[in-house]
Order: C-alpha cells, then structure tokens, then sequence
C-alpha cells in the first residue's frame, strides 16, 4: 500500500492547481460514493491560503482511478471501505500523511458556515 500512497503523492504534484501556485503544504480530501469520486483542499503557504482542486488535464482519470485503487486496496486487507481519504503534503520534504473516514461521509465536508474552520482544521502538520 505505501506503492500506493507513493503514487498518490506523486500524481497530486503533477495537478494543475499545485503546478501552478506556490505552496509548502497541501490538503485534499476526496469523497467518494456509489460510483462518483470528487475532491477539493486547499495549499498553504505561511498565511496564504488558496483553494484547490486535484485534477491532471491531460489525463482527468488517472488520479480518481488511483485513488479507487487505494480504496479497493484498504478494505481487502481492513475489510471496510473509507468514505473520504485526507492527503497531506509537504513539499520542501515530500512527506505525505493520509487519513481515513470509514464512517461519516461529511466529515470534512465545507459550506458557508464552516468554511474558515475546515481551512484551518485541514492545514497540515508536520513537526
């Protein structure tokens, strides 16, 4: 599975979004459901905040069929299957953290009202 989250890491550098800003770290949270993947997160850089997207232009498959790959992977040696998967970066030392959410759907979901909140919940630590 580190294969995995090694190639995870990888194609979330090769985005759009994390292409073109600057940033030292990154969040993402992908969602997914009954046949739908989507994801949104948000790079950090000191107090700059930016929102993102996850997504390859030239190959708009290839990161949400990894990420079912992970998945498929996760439940055969857990036996359940995330509902949401948070992948953190840091890009200065390239490490990656990874969480999951077996249980609530909405856990890191963001609306109006939590906005600032989920910003803040999500920035990435790495001390």
């Amino acid at each position: 599975m580190d294969n995995l989250i090694q190639e995870i890491g990888s194609l979330i550098l090769r985005c759009e979004d994390s292409l073109e800003e600057s940033w030292d770290t990154l969040s993402v949270v992908f969602d997914l459901g009954n046949g739908y993947i989507s994801n949104s997160g948000f790079m950090y850089e000191r107090d700059n905040i930016i929102p993102m997207i996850a997504d390859i232009e030239d190959d708009p498959m290839v990161l949400d069929n990894k990420i079912h790959e992970f998945q498929s992977a996760v439940e055969e040696k857990f036996g359940h299957k995330f509902k949401q998967l948070l992948i953190q970066m840091e890009q200065e030392s390239g490490r990656i953290k990874i969480d999951f959410e077996f249980d609530n759907p909405k856990r890191w979901n963001m609306d109006p009202s939590n906005y600032i909140k989920v910003q803040e919940e999500l920035r990435p630590q790495f001390d």
